[in-house]
């Protein structure tokens, strides 16, 4: 009997569901959706319910109890259920995409995806998690350590996984993701300058020095905007409105929270620029979100930038007054650009990707 792969496709639902994790293993999905059907046909997916998936083909296997949120302890009750249901399916290899839900299985072999190691780059952010979080973290590396292969989403989260797991890069797949690329890009002038930045608030993302960088703008050229797309909490929100009022600039900040893919796709074509401050990421998704769109990205000079968006983007030192003085003159985003960017990061190139990598485990 041929051998068989189960995929976890639990992060497309929940809160990882509408970007960042889900997204990048809906990526996956479709990128087996691009695979001739007798390849499809080695791989199952493990979802928390029943569905219907095309791709799949009835071979969906469900798992109720991974509806529980794993950081309310559902990553405990996660590797007894995932057991059951590889058994089900009679799985010689599990592909765990969840890093909330670190799993032990006997038996079976592993595929385990990374996305970062910003936790561990980090100290603050672990400190800041309370202590069941934490240990299921450290239980995530080590299953990062004994995985038999590892699909990471770039070439800046395998370096981090050798030179901080000490995990040698011969297990390590580089499957980028799927960034949807849209039919037609449209573009209109705002009113008055506006910057984007997309994504949560975190520390390492440095919204504040977005923020700063802003205030610099103004100074010189008197007009304007930035507006905040992405998750936050009210502490991060209270913070970052303190210090547009202490700069004067509080009517031209914006917080939007999570919005809708058309509704990001707007805010795209009314962007002077996207601005990315952070100075850790694993991929770095709205830059090349942006740049596909046709939009001006401005971005911290990390690893992570010089990979996915490099000379495309205008990288600058992580201080506010280089970032304004980018934010004057933001480069143009060319069509050969576009084009090299949407082959890069397409459904074909991951379907080729992660079939090497599952070929390679399913011998």
């Amino acid at each position: 009997m041929p051998r068989r792969l189960l995929l976890d496709i639990g992060p497309t639902a929940g809160g990882h569901g509408a970007r960042g994790i889900g997204r990048y293993v809906r990526g996956l999905v479709e990128a087996i959706g691009d695979w001739p059907a007798e390849r499809q046909r080695l791989v199952w997916a493990l979802a928390p319910t029943e569905a219907t998936l095309p791709v799949f083909d009835g071979r969906v296997v469900s798992a109720p109890l991974l509806r529980i949120r794993p950081l309310d302890l559902g990553w405990v009750l996660g590797s007894p259920a995932i057991s059951r249901a590889a058994r089900r399916v009679s799985a010689d290899v599990f592909h765990a995409t969840d890093p909330q839900r670190p799993t032990r299985l006997r038996g079976i072999r592993q595929v385990v995806t990374a996305y970062d190691l910003i936790p561990l780059r980090e100290p603050g952010v672990l400190g800041s998690w309370r202590p069941h979080h934490r240990h299921a973290y450290r239980l995530y590396l080590e299953q990062l350590r004994q995985a038999d292969a590892i699909v990471a989403i770039s070439k800046t989260t395998a370096s981090d996984l050798s030179e901080r797991l000490g995990i040698s890069q011969d297990r390590i797949s580089i499957v980028y993701p799927v960034v949807r690329t849209p039919l037609t890009v449209e573009r209109a002038a705002a009113a008055q300058p506006t910057f984007l930045y997309v994504g949560a608030l975190d520390s390492h993302k440095q919204p504040e020095l977005a923020i700063a960088a802003l205030a610099e703008f103004r100074r010189t050229h008197g007009a304007g905007k930035l507006r905040f797309i992405g998750p936050a909490e009210p502490e991060q929100k209270a913070g970052l409105r303190l210090q547009t009022e202490n700069l004067r600039i509080a009517d031209s900040v914006s917080f939007e929270g999570r919005v809708s893919d058309g509704e990001l796709d707007a805010a795209f074509a009314t962007a002077t620029a996207v601005v990315s401050t952070s100075r850790i990421e694993g991929f770095g998704l709205p830059g090349v979100e942006a740049l596909l769109r046709g939009v001006p990205v401005i971005a911290v000079d990390t690893s992570a930038a010089r990979e996915t968006v490099g000379s495309a983007a205008t990288l600058v030192p992580s201080n506010a007054e280089a970032i304004a003085a980018a934010m004057a003159e933001p480069a143009p985003v060319t069509d050969s650009v576009r084009e090299a960017m949407s082959k890069r990061f397409s459904t074909q190139e991951a379907a080729a990707a992660l079939w090497a990598t599952y070929e390679r485990i399913l011998g």
